[in-house]
């Protein structure tokens, strides 16, 4: 498995993560901000993000978007696309577009990328199943 695949899976993984706590509605009472993990490529890192609802929306409107803190950016697979207080947008490359979609939770696709994306976001969190 390539280094890119292999990072963007541990991304997926969290992005899935965020999408299962997101859908509890009563996080988005009165446009407070919320606490979101951190969807960088470091396995073990359970950091928290704030965001409103809106600026985690915003994310999510590019499957090749994820957001992390600031520093947990791999310079060399991911591009800033959007720096912002306590945290950063990045872009995956396109050459990944396949995977990426195949891992959204919000498609409706399904394969084996996306089954070792869901397997993951159960490792890192398996009460959010």
């Amino acid at each position: 498995m390539d280094r890119a695949r292999d990072v963007g899976l541990i991304e997926a993984a969290f992005r899935i993560a965020n999408e299962r706590t997101a859908r509890w509605e009563e996080r988005h009472a009165d446009g407070r901000t919320e606490l979101y993990l951190c969807e960088c490529a470091e396995q073990p890192c359970r950091k928290r993000i704030e965001l409103t609802r809106e600026q985690y929306e915003e994310v999510r409107t590019d499957p090749r978007h994820f957001v992390v803190l600031p520093g947990h950016v791999i310079a060399d697979l991911e591009t800033v696309v959007g720096s912002f207080d306590g945290y950063e947008m990045i872009e995956k490359p396109s050459a990944l577009l396949q995977l990426l979609v195949e891992t959204d939770p919000r498609s409706a696709t399904s394969g084996p990328e996306a089954d070792a994306a869901r397997a993951l976001a159960h490792e890192i969190d398996p009460n959010l199943a």
